[in-house]
């Protein structure tokens, strides 16, 4: 399906505009429940995860390549591709450049003829310093106030000539080593746990959303780890148990329940085999160094 570009202007709400005309604009993106199935644009796409990483399918890689936050990728016009995110907390920014707005930055700066030339096929570059601290700034400040409205404009027009800077200068990034990508995918699936702590999360749910089978996720996240993601969920469930004892007077069922456990007592049991201590303990020893 063809989204043109007048179809994304026409359709975004202002809150997610951080700068737009007719001949480019600079977009926020976020939620876990991201997910743009497969389509193409009329212009130039450049997307840029500001917080998680994001998974790219297109034609050359069709089981999805990852874009880490240090990382950004660039679609040819017409390159048909699908996106998702799969973190509660993502965010990132797209840049859709219609060829006006590309010739007119040629005018203005020189010649992109190394973009048009390695830029025939999605292709990741690395995210500067630059363009992450401009990524930053983009996020911050009242976005209905007028002076941080004008800011942005500026700061998109920053973010645009960096990144096209960058794919005019610079190689492109080789894919992710066996190691980094390894790390990537386990970063983002304690993310994703960390999100849904209290919910039930099969590991085959947890598999199809990372796009890994059931026995190469659970092998990644032990070398990563030390820990299955069973065991995982479990202790990161009775951190949030304790916290909750230690700081608030809910009765030991409601925790429970609060976190995922069936029961008190069940959080009981497990509280004392992954931690050594009794949920009651937790609460008098709180109560204790606070007097």
């Amino acid at each position: 399906m063809l989204r043109s570009f007048d179809q994304i202007r026409a359709a975004t709400g202002p809150e997610r505009i951080i700068a737009a005309d007719e001949r480019h604009a600079i977009l926020t993106g976020s939620g876990h429940t991201y997910h743009a199935p497969w389509h193409w644009h009329d212009c130039l796409t450049i997307l840029l995860p500001s917080v998680g990483a994001m998974r790219v399918r297109d034609e050359t890689h069709p089981s999805g390549a990852w874009v880490s936050e240090d990382r950004f990728i660039v679609l040819p016009r017409a390159q048909p591709h699908e996106t998702q995110a799969v973190r509660e907390r993502h965010v990132h920014l797209t840049l859709y450049l219609t060829d006006d707005k590309l010739a007119q930055v040629e005018a203005e700066c020189g010649s992109l003829a190394s973009l048009r030339r390695r830029v025939t096929r999605p292709t990741q570059f690395a995210a500067t310093p630059e363009i992450r601290a401009i990524q930053t700034l983009c996020r911050s400040g009242k976005p209905d106030s007028a002076s941080m409205h004008a800011a942005r404009r500026h700061l998109a027009a920053a973010m645009m000539i960096h990144c096209l800077s960058c794919i005019e200068t610079t190689n492109p990034s080789p894919s992710a080593s066996a190691d980094a990508h390894g790390d990537m995918i386990v970063t983002e699936i304690k993310a994703f746990i960390d999100a849904r702590i209290s919910d039930a999360l099969p590991l085959d749910l947890i598999a199809e959303a990372f796009g890994l089978s059931r026995r190469h996720a659970t092998r990644l996240f032990r070398q990563r780890t030390g820990l299955s993601i069973a065991m995982y969920h479990e202790r990161r469930r009775v951190e949030q148990a304790r916290g909750l004892l230690a700081q608030t007077s809910l009765p030991i069922g409601e925790i429970a329940h609060r976190v995922g456990f069936e029961s008190g007592s069940s959080l009981a049991r497990v509280m004392r085999r992954v931690a050594g201590i009794a949920p009651g303990d937790v609460r008098r020893v709180a109560r204790s160094d606070a007097s």
